[in-house]
């Protein structure tokens, strides 16, 4: 009997919190004019402020930023729309 309610706990907790389905993605966007060490902080700053952005990785020197986000709840334009808001514009990284 513990072990049916345990089962059933687990699968309505399951349903009711959908952060545990939500699909992940990661991109990675070419920033623009970052040219200090500032830059990746604002930028930074600017896509964690997106809802559905989870974590987020700057790097000045390839001039890149690594973001994780729930694409169930944003798209990628939002993401490119943070970072030029924030005075950096951004677009998709091609990868090769």
């Amino acid at each position: 009997m513990k072990i049916k309610i345990v089962g059933f706990v687990l699968v309505i907790g399951l349903l009711v919190n959908p952060m545990l389905w939500a699909a992940q993605q990661q991109v990675t966007l070419k920033v623009e004019g970052m040219t200090c060490g500032m830059c990746p902080l604002t930028v930074k700053s600017s896509l964690k402020a997106v809802k559905c952005v989870s974590k987020a990785e700057i790097s000045l020197a390839e001039q890149t930023a690594k973001v994780r986000f729930d694409d169930a709840q944003c798209q990628v334009e939002e993401l490119i729309e943070a970072t030029t808001r924030a005075g950096y514009p951004s677009r998709l990284k091609e990868t090769s």
